[in-house]
């Protein structure tokens, strides 16, 4: 095959893992690409050897990895088999390196931020906004739920005002902070008027299992759910101490502290949060896990909805 002919084969292989692909490869050269349609998304990487003969590949945020290779591997002689795991090798060590330089630059700008956020008080914006939202029923707040003042909004480049803000950190199962959520309002404790409400600053490090800490395990039992405010609701629902996992991929890969004997799963109603459920029940029972799935029996509606509604918990869930 001709140069032009295997960069277009190794192309045309992440695109199809992917969904998405540099739209020129440059041989020797680490690449970053988005892999999903929003801006200043990089997620995907991928680097082709000088040699053409093979690369690697993958997605930060759905932890892929995988090698291209020109010819079937099988076909590999031995000494091919070594080099080949030698330029893998290179190509890991000088990826990681730069992930750690970005996720080192992420983790001070997080800290600036979370150092500037203040700790909830009646009648600010974020106890107002739960408040709203049906969470009147729980005081103190937890406290790694904060009030950021005045925080930038940005939108495709565009500095669009500072807004309020409720922040809270994303922490990984080494107890590390990885990424900070924040929450855009208005004085007044409502949703700010922006194209996207809910924003996840850069991360510092692997988000894979990470969750927002809303309070530790109680009796060796505890619960789980998406967001921020459904996890506050099933509390109030069910008194279990229950966390947030930010999203439906973090639900499904989230990493429960140990010794963990029982865990309640609150699931949303749609199909791809419903099968983010399964996949930690899955692995939960599998771990020896006590495991129970909650979703609400109306399929356009959360725990929060529920909660807001007093409407009964389908299941027994203390």
């Amino acid at each position: 095959m001709m140069a032009g002919d295997l960069e277009r084969a190794f192309r045309l292989e992440v695109l199809a893992i992917l969904g998405h692909a540099p739209e020129v490869i440059e041989p020797g050269k680490l690449q970053r690409f988005a892999t999903r349609e929003r801006r200043n998304d990089d997620a995907g990487w991928c680097l082709m050897f000088e040699d053409r003969r093979g690369g690697v590949y993958g997605c930060y945020r759905a932890g892929i990895q995988r090698t291209w290779t020109a010819r079937d591997q099988r076909t590999l002689t031995p000494s091919e088999r070594t080099a080949l795991a030698r330029q893998v090798e290179a190509a890991t060590r000088q990826r990681l390196a730069l992930q750690g330089e970005r996720w080192a630059r992420n983790a001070e700008r997080n800290a600036v931020i979370w150092a500037q956020c203040l700790p909830l008080m009646p009648g600010d914006p974020v106890v107002s906004y739960l408040r709203r939202r049906g969470i009147d029923d729980v005081w103190p707040l937890p406290s790694v739920l904060r009030l950021h003042p005045g925080l930038p909004y940005w939108h495709e480049g565009a500095l669009l005002g500072t807004f309020p803000a409720m922040v809270a950190p994303l922490v990984g199962s080494g107890g590390r902070t990885v990424a900070l959520h924040r929450t855009y309002l208005t004085p007044g404790g409502r949703k700010a008027d922006v194209p996207s409400v809910k924003k996840l600053s850069g991360a510092a490090g692997s988000l894979a299992g990470a969750a927002i800490r809303l309070c530790e395990p109680a009796g060796h039992c505890m619960g789980i759910a998406e967001g921020i405010e459904t996890a506050l609701a099933a509390h109030c629902m069910t008194g279990l101490p229950t966390v947030a996992a930010y999203c439906a991929s973090n639900l499904a890969a989230w990493e429960w502290p140990a010794g963990l004997q029982r865990l309640v799963i609150f699931a949303d109603a749609d199909n791809a949060r419903r099968q983010a459920g399964e996949a930690l029940r899955s692995r939960a029972l599998a771990a020896g896990l006590r495991v129970e799935v909650l979703t609400p029996s109306d399929v356009d509606a959360d725990w929060c909805d529920v909660w807001a509604a007093r409407e009964r918990v389908q299941g027994e869930a203390a």
